[in-house]
């Protein structure tokens, strides 16, 4: 385990890996949502969607939104 881990004590680690786990688990569910979008005009949420794949910080929080065409 690394020094810094180390030093944040249990409840820190929990915490660092739960923080992770949100961000990713935001990421993929962008990425899930976009292979659902119908493709269709309006384009709002394929491209919001699809920016987010690219833009990380972007797509974290679009996974958690809904978007409505």
């Amino acid at each position: 385990m690394s020094k810094a881990l180390a030093s944040l004590g249990a409840f820190g680690i929990i915490v660092y890996f739960g923080i992770i786990g949100g961000v990713l688990f935001g990421y993929f569910s962008n990425i899930y949502k976009l292979t659902k979008c119908n493709f269709k005009a309006p384009y709002k949420a394929e491209v919001l969607r699809g920016v987010g794949i690219f833009v990380a910080p972007m797509g974290v929080i679009a996974g958690y939104c809904e978007i409505k065409d």
